[in-house]
């Protein structure tokens, strides 16, 4: 039977399949670097890697936890005590229990330590020296090869995440053995090297869940390859990565107690349909309406093909109605790929480009002003909220690894559009970039706003890998004139991707640049408190593990809500179940108890740079201005700070 003709389900995802593998070959250059020959890299790695090892191991013990390292290492002691990973609280903590129970190990043979249970974190970063010399090798040459190991050796970032008992070092080693499997599965077509790579995935997502945006990569053999089978595995592969992240999740999420919100904000403001609603008017929307039909069409008439116009025509017109809903983002994703595809079809596009900028230049003029007018808020907020969903964050935090490798990918993306837009091929390692970076990255930003640095960390070996793979392309020509050449650029390369200056100030036994937690802890354990004066600390877990115990936990309730459960009446933290001190007036009311003897404040030294005014929110960092507070001890980091308040006078 003619399987054109099958009008099956099933043959129509074949056939659909088949022509999206074809498709995407024909839009990616497969040329796998010359290995042969070349046997001083391995040495290299051998070098390189015991460089690694020193960076890594130096001064590991010269400061105490700090950071998120106190999730780590309370359930830790739990499993030292009673073998399995509870908090203080009573709560199971389900993240990570493979490093918990590492940790556990480590602290066993060496002893209870900080140096101990960053022992795993080490090894692991390690492992991942020697994982990035095989997977170099799908994109880049032996020189460019051993420049991107050198920088994953010697990247202040990756040395940081290495010496914290923390999940994220152990995240990107375990992705790093993925993609390296999946590129063994491209290349020879066992299936056995894709269960091996959906296996590490399911171990990386029990490091960190945030592993799954990784996923994608399982789609990249059949569609570099163009091989339909290839592509259909891939995407069964990746549904079930997908299940299991979701059961995964879920049962994370029952670990947890009830609690007051998720601290997730998606803005810094009201939801974007409330801001159209309540300003734009109506008028200005239906004209904004208008203009983008008009342009659309105006568009999608001058593509020669026809179906190919009216997805143009869609794009256009989607992107330009996405702008007029705050969500500049999306809009401008919308139309590059609306021009780019009607510019593969012969269409002079710069006059329909213009035209498009033009308008989107109007209504974000608009929408700022009206925006500016409505909220009062500075620029800065202004154009978030104009980006809209999903968030640009996630690319800018992610940027920051490392300013100068984005910029050259941006500069090299912006060349492969214009090439895709030309009708020719462009490196595979583009698509690498869409599945492993792009892709990942503006999913990301579908769930939440603003992110913390860290997860974004799952893209940052791709983006390395990528930029030099364009540096290796870039240079290509003028390195062939001299044998030493290659080795020589993509070295000084390298250089400028770590930042020598950032790596001199970061690594090294330096404690004054970690919060000084176990300093304060030291001092308060030689005060010999009475019974009745009470521990209040803005940094519960770490003063819990090194102190055992504290009275209060202080810190301000809006952000505290989502750490915090009702119990008995009152708020208290989910990990370690210290009632919460969350307003200037519950402080007030504490200070003014008459039965109460002498308060000790332990202050943090993390998150400093405001003085750390958004932790002490809800009147706390007024009522800590007054003079009854007084310093008797500063940690050498120079921030944490320890206060006491003298005993009310007794009452006659």
């Amino acid at each position: 039977m003619n399987s054109r003709a099958d009008p099956s389900p099933a043959s129509i995802v074949d056939r659909l399949l088949g022509r999206t593998a074809e498709i995407s070959a024909s839009l990616f250059a497969v040329r796998p670097p010359d290995q042969s020959g070349h046997r001083w890299p391995v040495l290299g790695l051998i070098v390189v890697m015991i460089v690694g090892a020193w960076l890594r191991f130096w001064g590991l013990a010269t400061w105490g936890l700090a950071g998120d390292e106190k999730t780590m290492a309370l359930p830790t002691l739990h499993i030292l005590q009673f073998g399995t990973p509870h908090m203080p609280a009573g709560m199971l903590y389900p993240r990570a229990v493979a490093q918990l129970y590492m940790m556990a190990a480590s602290a066993s043979i060496f002893g209870l330590s900080e140096w101990a249970f960053r022992v795993p974190s080490v090894l692991c970063g390690i492992a991942l020296i020697a994982l990035a010399y095989p997977l170099g090798r799908r994109f880049l040459s032996p020189s460019w090869n051993f420049a991107f190991v050198v920088t994953v050796a010697l990247l202040p970032a990756l040395i940081a995440d290495s010496q914290e008992a923390r999940m994220y070092i152990f995240m990107v080693a375990c992705l790093a053995g993925y993609t390296e499997l999946v590129f063994r599965w491209e290349s020879t077509g066992r299936t056995g090297y894709l269960l091996a790579a959906v296996l590490v995935m399911l171990l990386s997502l029990q490091f960190h869940v945030l592993s799954v945006f990784a996923g994608f990569l399982l789609l990249f053999p059949g569609l570099v390859r163009g091989d339909a089978r290839k592509l259909w595995l891939g995407a069964l592969a990746l549904a079930f990565v997908g299940c299991c992240f979701a059961l995964l999740n879920r049962w994370i999420d029952s670990c947890y107690p009830p609690r007051m919100h998720s601290g997730l904000a998606r803005t810094e403001g009201a939801s974007h349909l409330q801001l159209l609603r309540s300003g734009l008017g109506f008028a200005f929307a239906l004209l904004e309406v208008a203009l983008a039909a008009g342009i659309a069409w105006l568009t999608a008439r001058k593509v020669p093909t026809r179906g190919i116009g009216l997805l143009v025509g869609c794009l256009v017109f989607a992107g330009l109605v996405a702008e007029l809903g705050l969500h500049f983002h999306l809009g401008a994703v919308l139309l590059l790929i609306a021009l780019v595809v009607a510019k593969r079809q012969g269409m002079r596009i710069l006059p329909y480009a213009l035209l498009i900028v033009l308008l989107t230049a109007v209504v974000a003029g608009a929408e700022f002003a009206w925006l500016h007018t409505l909220t009062g808020d500075p620029a800065r907020k202004i154009i978030g909220a104009l980006l809209g969903e999903p968030s640009f964050w996630s690319f800018l935090r992610a940027a920051t690894y490392s300013p100068l490798a984005w910029s050259v990918v941006f500069l090299g993306l912006v060349y492969a559009l214009w090439q895709v837009a030309q009708r020719r091929a462009v490196p595979d390692y583009w698509l690498f970039f869409v599945l492993a970076v792009w892709l990942p990255l503006f999913g990301l930003g579908f769930f939440s706003w603003y992110f913390e640095v860290r997860y974004t960390e799952f893209a940052l070996l791709p983006v390395l890998l990528v930029t030099f793979a364009l540096l290796q392309q870039v240079f290509s020509r003028a390195t062939t004139r001299a044998a030493g050449a290659p080795l020589v650029l993509a070295l000084i390369a390298a250089a400028l991707i770590i930042n020598p200056l950032e790596l001199i100030h970061s690594v090294g036994p330096n404690p004054a640049t970690h919060p000084d937690h176990k300093g304060a802890a030291a001092y308060i354990r030689s005060l010999h408190l009475a019974p009745n004066d009470i521990l209040v600390a803005e940094d519960t877990l770490e003063q819990t593990y090194y102190l055992g115990h504290v009275d209060y936990w202080l810190h301000g309730r809006f952000d505290a809500l989502q750490f915090v459960q009702s119990k008995h009446g009152e708020l208290r933290d989910i990990y370690t179940d210290t009632p919460l001190i969350g307003t200037g007036d519950e402080l007030q009311a504490l200070i003014q108890r008459h039965d109460r003897g002498t308060i000790y404040v332990i202050g943090s030294g993390e998150d400093y740079i405001d003085d750390r005014r958004y932790m002490r929110s809800d009147g706390i960092y007024e009522v800590m201005q007054q003079p009854e507070f007084q310093q008797i001890f500063l940690g050498s980091d120079r921030t944490t700070r320890v206060w006491r308040i003298a005993p009310l006078p007794t009452r006659d």
